[in-house]
């Protein structure tokens, strides 16, 4: 019933935008663990059961399946359920293993894989050069056709593809959030703003602490929860809400390209998260003093920031789910 769903629509985004202004964590590392879980809650619902059977095995094979992906586990889940959590859990490990604690940190941290820096230049600010350091893959976009090939290669081990399939399910997450395919360049960050993590902005209304990057606001979109039924709930209430079915974004899923996921999510960026360059900030990078008042966000920016952002959630979900049915021949 359409007054159930606009019912459902203004709850989740209730719910979400509280937990989005509570967040704490200081580390912009992509969607929150939340926004991973709810992405890979969305695209679990739609592997056809040949490729869920697939990804469940290949999952299982991985180095650390009962002290990663199954960390935390309740007592009494049925096997449907014990699988489902463990595709939840696998979006995050690409952010678990950040952590030098991790003993696969050293090998499998690869910190420029989670964004691609697609400059938003304004007032004529010349972009510096770059010159990243060892072997690729460098960006989000090359780190997923790695993955990807890495889950089509029949030379590798289960083990090997299980790693693989974490790392794609998180990137499939990550490069739907718009300030990790964009970074700013202008007099005031005339060496890039990092995605907006060196762009701070006092968040509306002021309440304590209320200074944010703005990298971290976007990431925070989907909140900051740690209970899987909330989670869920928000998944399931994204999948009902009428705006976000599959045949009203038919056209955006025949896109099937990398490098067109992330041209849509820069440009998103520069409307929605810099507001087409009119959006101020101070730059952490050259203000030391934590307690200096910064630019606030205009009136109605965390609204429609909310709605990219579920948006991008629903989608990257579909996408994940086309992606992998493609790769383990579900369809």
């Amino acid at each position: 019933m359409p007054g159930n769903h606009h019912m459902m629509r203004r709850f989740t985004f209730l719910l979400t935008t509280l937990i989005a202004s509570l967040a704490i964590s200081s580390n912009a590392w992509g969607w929150l663990s939340t926004g991973h879980r709810i992405v890979a809650d969305i695209a679990w619902e739609d592997l056809t059961p040949t490729a869920k059977a697939q990804v469940i095995e290949v999952l299982k094979a991985h180095p650390r399946y009962d002290k990663d992906l199954l960390a935390d586990l309740p007592a009494g889940m049925s096997d449907e359920a014990v699988a489902r959590y463990a595709f939840e859990s696998a979006a995050t490990w690409p952010d678990m293993v950040r952590s030098f604690a991790n003993p696969m940190h050293a090998a499998y941290n690869h910190p420029d894989w989670h964004y691609i820096d697609l400059p938003f230049v304004i007032d004529g600010q010349t972009v510096p050069a770059k010159h990243p350091e060892g072997a690729g893959p460098h960006d989000i976009v090359a780190a997923l056709n790695k993955n990807v090939a890495d889950l089509k290669d029949s030379r590798l081990t289960t083990a090997q593809k299980a790693i693989a399939l974490c790392w794609v399910l998180h990137l499939c997450g990550d490069i739907h959030q718009p300030l990790h395919a964009c970074e700013l360049f202008s007099p005031e960050f005339p060496g890039g703003d990092q995605g907006g993590n060196a762009f701070i902005v006092l968040k509306t209304p002021p309440y304590p602490d209320s200074r944010s990057k703005l990298h971290l606001i976007w990431d925070s979109l989907p909140g900051d929860f740690e209970d899987r039924d909330i989670e869920g709930y928000i998944a399931e209430g994204l999948r009902m809400d009428p705006r976000f079915s599959r045949d009203n974004l038919k056209q955006m899923l025949a896109v099937t390209d990398f490098m067109a996921w992330a041209n849509e999510s820069h440009d998103l960026a520069v409307k929605y998260a810099y507001l087409d360059g009119k959006l101020k900030g101070a730059n952490s990078q050259m203000d030391s003093d934590p307690d200096r008042p910064a630019p606030g966000l205009p009136r109605g920016y965390m609204e429609n920031a909310e709605e990219i952002g579920n948006q991008r959630l629903i989608l990257a979900g579909y996408r994940t789910a086309d992606l992998l049915n493609s790769i383990f021949n579900g369809q």
